[in-house]
């Protein structure tokens, strides 16, 4: 068994390195954070017209604004009732916050192609088999976040309820949007960032630094606590070993987006911090087991997620290498 415990180098790394100069890994996180900031600058931009529109709308803020500009009230209160006002954000915002996450995709998209001159597959976009990919990708992504709900379900840290006037069509446009926002962090994280570092370096290796950086993205999220930053950064490398065992970003791109719509728009838990999306049922978390239920993070900042991707990365370790993706320098054990 342990000859079949490891990640191998595939196909798309070597396409990757076609042409390329080895740079060191300070260089490598450089560039990435470089693109990572362009990238998530035009989302603000594309996210803040519309959002001043309502929060400017909204009766309450300019109460609040004329209060706190007035010195009527602190910066502390001006911050708490801004943070209401958001918590309080409309369905469609939320939406385009997910499809803004685009950005993410053509950012990292134009510096491969532009500037290392890269083809799409060797960030993992493959014709081939790529329908099926997917298909399982949603079907693991709805299993692995089914069983988190049932373990923190059992310790009896959430209660479940439905309610069918509260569905609604808007759903399905949760799902488009968040088709778009996994694919998009995908090509970034792991299409992108990971592939490079594992031209220059072990595949171990940029399992590990793509997903102390996933994680840490992550960090500014409301509700994030240490557990939460834990799991991101698990659900991360189980993501970028699947990518290795498959040697496509296909899988991964699915099981994300099945992760997070599964999470708020079937069970209606917090989905990284993002509260109350549209949902088919709706999760409330018992608060005196924080520890299971993750809190106000959601599912991801407890320990009901810690066990199931425990196990999953444990699955895909053990994983064959797709055969028709190995690099041709690896030597197929049998």
């Amino acid at each position: 068994m342990d000859k079949y415990i490891s990640i191998k180098r595939t196909k798309m790394i070597d396409e990757a390195a076609l042409g390329h100069k080895p740079r060191g890994m300070l260089l490598s996180i450089m560039i990435f954070l470089l693109v990572y900031i362009i990238a998530n600058a035009i989302r603000s931009v594309i996210i803040s017209v519309p959002t001043a529109i309502y929060v400017i709308g909204k009766t309450n803020y300019m109460d609040l604004f004329r209060s706190f500009v007035g010195g009527e009230i602190s910066a502390n209160d001006f911050a708490e009732g801004m943070q209401t006002i958001i918590s309080s954000f409309p369905s469609w915002l939320y939406l385009i916050s997910f499809l803004a996450t685009s950005t993410m995709a053509l950012a990292a998209i134009i510096y491969c192609k532009v500037i290392e001159k890269r083809k799409l597959s060797s960030m993992g976009i493959r014709k081939k088999g790529a329908v099926p990919e997917y298909l399982v990708g949603l079907l693991i992504g709805l299993v692995m976040f089914s069983l988190s709900f049932l373990i923190a379900w059992a310790c009896k840290s959430i209660t479940l309820s439905f309610d069918p006037s509260a569905v609604s069509p808007i759903i399905i446009l949760y799902f488009v949007a968040f088709v778009i926002a996994g694919f998009s962090e995908e090509l970034l994280m792991r299409g992108y960032f990971m592939v490079s570092l594992a031209r220059d370096y072990s595949a171990a290796v940029a399992v590990l630094v793509s997903s102390v950086a996933f994680s840490l993205l992550h960090a500014g999220n409301a509700g994030v606590g240490i557990l939460s930053l834990i799991n991101t950064f698990l659900f991360g490398a189980f993501l970028a070993i699947y990518v290795f065992k498959r040697g496509d970003l296909w899988g991964a791109c699915a099981i994300h987006t099945m992760w997070n719509f599964a999470q708020g728009n079937i069970f209606g838990a917090n989905v990284s911090g993002v509260k109350l999306l549209p949902s088919i049922f709706r999760t409330e978390a018992t608060a005196d087991r924080v520890i299971a239920n993750g809190g106000s993070y959601g599912l991801e900042g407890g320990v009901a997620v810690t066990i199931v991707l425990l196990v999953a990365i444990g699955i895909a370790l053990v994983m064959k290498t797709k055969e028709t993706e190995l690099s041709v320098t690896e030597t197929v054990i049998e």
